[in-house]
Formats: C-alpha cells, structure tokens, sequence
C-alpha cells in the first residue's frame, strides 16, 4: 500500500471516530435534556404528621406546576420524589440515605428539629443539600452548623421570642404566663425564648410578668391529661402551646373537655394554625393566636405580594380547595429557593448548589427573603394571627395578622458555635 493511501486511510478513520464520539455526546446531551431534573422531598406522610406533610408536599407541588408551565429547570421538568421521614429522625436518616443512593442530591425535607439534628451532621459524606421549611432548634446553625444544611424558617430566637414579646405587648392584662413544650433540645429552647421575649416586652413597658416552670411533654403520645391538669393548675392567666401539628390539636380538644380555653384569658400556639381550626370548628378556642405562614385573603398577602397571587392559584390545582394550611407556604418558599439556586448555577452539582444558596435573595408569597451566607438561615418575615370559627366557608379562618420583621430580631451569625444569648 502506497504511503499517500495509507493517509487516506488513517484520516479516514480518525474522522469516523470523531464523528463517533461526537454523535455519542450528543445523544449523551439529548437524554440529559429529556430527563427531569429530580427534588427530594423528605416529609411525615404517614403517623402523628401526616396532615403536616400533606401540606408541605401541597407546596411543593404548586411550585413545581408553575416551574414547570414556565419551562421547568434547565430546560427540563422538574419531578419530586418523595420519601416518607415518619416525623421521626430515624425515618429522615433512612429517607435522606435512600434519596443520595438514588442520585437525589437536592431536597426538601427536615420539617421538625429533630430530623434536622439528625440528617445535618451526615449530608456532607452523601454529597446532599438540603433546605428546611420549619425546624426552629437553635443548635442547627450554631454549633450543629452543616455546610449542606439550610434553614429556611424562623429558629426558636426569633420565632418563640418575637412570639413572647408580641403577646405580653399585645395582652397586657396577661400577668402570668404557662408554656408547655416538647421534651426536646428544641422544646427547651421554646420554653427559654418565649421567657426572654415576655421579659423583654415587661421590662420595655415598665411591667411585671411572670412565666411559670414549662411543662415538658413527648410528641409521641395521645393522652395529655396530666399535662393539661398541671397547666391549669398553675394559676396563669395566659397559656403557650409550642407543641406543633397533631400533638396540638389533641391537646386542645383534650383540653377544652375539661374547661382549658376558658381557663385562660389568650392562647398562643406556634404554628398549628387552620390545622387546629379545621379540626375543632365552632369548638376552636375564642382566644386561640398563633404563627400563619400564610393568609392569602388578609393583608399584607392579598395584595403587596404577587407570589402570593400565584401560589393561591396554583395550590387550588394541586391540593383542589383554597383552604389549605397557611404551611403550605413554608414549604412552597423551601422549593422556590431551590429551584432559583439550580438556575442561578445552572447545574443540580451539590457544591454548585450550596454556593447558589449562600446570599440568595428572592421573592415569596410571604414577602421578600434572603439566606443569610455565614450560617444558612433564612430571614425574611413572620406573622401572627387570631385564629377561629366563622359562618363563612370552610367554617374557620384567621384574622388580625401582625408582621414582624425577622432582621430586627436575628441575632449575629455564628456557625459552629453554641448561641449562648
């Protein structure tokens, strides 16, 4: 064979295997378009928050339809996997494990702080992220600080002090005030920073108010009736309830079979809201006030947040009813800060991700909100309200919303230190 054929024959070749390999890439680039750009979602879809994380899923799934009407992420559709955590932290452990070995990188999930406490420290060997729509343990982003955790919600500083505070302002014929908690580093920290916000408040009004020893009780039982003797027999005029979802409820309905609601002259709760309503109806206590995430008919919701506006028409599609848990906004904030991360990156690569997260700033049904980069917690602004029966559909509602603002009350950035305030 001539030197010049054998050139021929070569070039010939080498171009077929460009050829080859380009068209590989290709077919390699076309699949990754087509595939969806998959979300954990790691939520209590079966024992005593069960309700809760029908809710969170509800709003996740808005976000997820609107992304998705608008040309999803990355030029795909975005699909949630969901995992059930069992409102337990062996259950998020299991859950968030399941989803890494799946190739699910990014989630939602950790709703209560116990789950955060236990999926933080172990979500940097999985190489996960992971962003949190409710846990308020102070710890988690101080000195339980994860680089791939992020915590979008009020921690018990500014949630349970800001509530403390607004109430003995609010209420001032409230002297004395009862709290019960869950038996928890979290519960414990409800109990602390409800105190110090109460005495902050009576010390700025020249006032004497006194909160009682708290009342510790476990999440996972369903009689409450030696906690609820012990609350109406410690003579305050005032009762907090920092148990959430379920254990509320039942200490409420429990409670008002006894004489609880009148008892007292104003109960707090911290965060339950039209769960409590829902479940009790003309029975829901006269004096109920607690957290709302979100009141789409009140102001401000109704009209100076048009994310607002597009979460109540996308949570009809998915959860088919307007009346839905104002929760349902925590989590739709949790989903919207991942999916503007993964487009600001324009990658799902956790690192690249982590980084998007860190100082992002974006717009919620709620208001404005930022992730504060030093230590991943989310400030923006939460909100109060009475809580009750009404004629009108569904037969409860809120009323009355106090806004506060989260940056008036946040305290410095510390991560992997004890917050010792």
């Amino acid at each position: 064979m001539t030197s010049l054929k054998r050139r021929t024959l070569i070039q010939a070749a080498s171009a077929a295997a460009v050829l080859g390999a380009a068209g590989t890439r290709f077919s390699s680039l076309a699949h990754s378009q087509g595939t969806p750009v998959k979300i954990g979602a790691m939520l209590p879809m079966s024992g005593i928050g069960a309700e809760a994380g029908a809710a969170w899923l509800n709003g996740i799934k808005a976000a997820q339809l609107q992304w998705n009407a608008n040309g999803g992420l990355l030029g795909r559709q975005i699909e949630i996997v969901v995992r059930d955590d069992k409102f337990t932290s062996a259950g998020a452990v299991s859950a968030v494990r399941e989803l890494a070995g799946e190739g699910v990188n990014v989630s939602i999930g950790a709703g209560q702080s116990p789950m955060a406490l236990a999926i933080a420290p172990i979500l940097g060997e999985l190489k996960s992220v992971v962003v949190a729509p409710a846990p308020s343990v102070m710890s988690v982003t101080h000195e339980n600080f994860s680089r791939n955790f992020f915590r979008l919600s009020s921690n018990a500083l500014m949630l349970y002090g800001g509530i403390g505070n607004l109430m003995t302002s609010k209420f001032t014929d409230v002297q004395t005030w009862a709290v019960i908690a869950p038996d928890s580093e979290n519960g414990r920290d409800v109990a602390r920073y409800f105190k110090a916000g109460v005495e902050q408040a009576a010390a700025k009004s020249g006032r004497k108010v006194k909160v009682m020893e708290p009342v510790f009780a476990s999440l996972n039982k369903a009689d409450y009736k030696i906690e609820i003797n012990n609350l109406m027999n410690s003579g305050a005029e005032g009762l907090f309830i920092g148990l959430t979802a379920a254990p509320c409820v039942s200490l409420l309905q429990q409670g008002r079979a006894v004489g609880m609601d009148k008892k007292f002259k104003v109960i707090g709760e911290a965060g339950t809201e039209l769960m409590i309503a829902k479940a009790m109806q003309k029975s829901t206590p006269q004096n109920l006030w607690g957290v709302t995430f979100w009141a789409p008919e009140l102001e401000p919701f109704k009209s100076q947040f048009p994310v607002s506006k597009d979460l109540s028409e996308y949570i009809v599609k998915v959860a088919g009813t307007p009346y839905v848990p104002g929760i349902v906004q925590a989590s739709h904030r949790s989903a919207l800060a991942i999916f503007n991360a993964v487009k600001k990156a324009n990658s799902t690569e956790t690192d690249a991700v982590i980084q998007a997260l860190e100082g992002l700033q974006f717009d919620t049904a709620a208001g404005p909100y930022r992730i504060r980069k030093e230590d991943h917690q989310g400030i923006g602004s939460f909100y109060f309200a009475k809580i009750g029966a009404r004629d009108a559909a569904p037969g409860y509602g809120l009323e009355q919303v106090v806004r506060l603002d989260e940056t008036e009350i946040v305290e410095p950035a510390a991560p992997g230190r004890k917050f010792e305030g």
